[in-house]
């Protein structure tokens, strides 16, 4: 902040400075937002008592619903709902 305000003058350093690139589009728009949620409010594979947050990336990514998809980005989506999978 210093070097900004001895280089750049007191404006420009407390104003937002214009990114190099534009921010990316979310991957999760709301029909995908709507089906991971479907998804987690459905009954778990065989063999699982639960929905975990890794099974459902992996069942997001087999459904082709997203064709990548990390497992933060899942997370996130569920607790923007407020959703817990206990």
């Amino acid at each position: 902040t210093v070097k900004d305000y001895c280089t750049r003058g007191l404006h420009e350093t407390l104003s937002y400075r214009k990114r190099a690139e534009p921010a990316r589009p979310s991957q999760v728009t709301g029909e995908v937002e709507a089906r991971i949620i479907a998804l987690a409010c459905s009954e778990p594979p065989e063999g699982y008592a639960r929905w975990t947050v890794r099974l459902l990336t992996r069942r997001v990514i087999e459904l082709n619903i997203l064709e990548s998809v990390g497992r933060e980005t899942i997370r996130t989506t569920l607790k923007k709902q407020n959703l817990s999978l206990i």
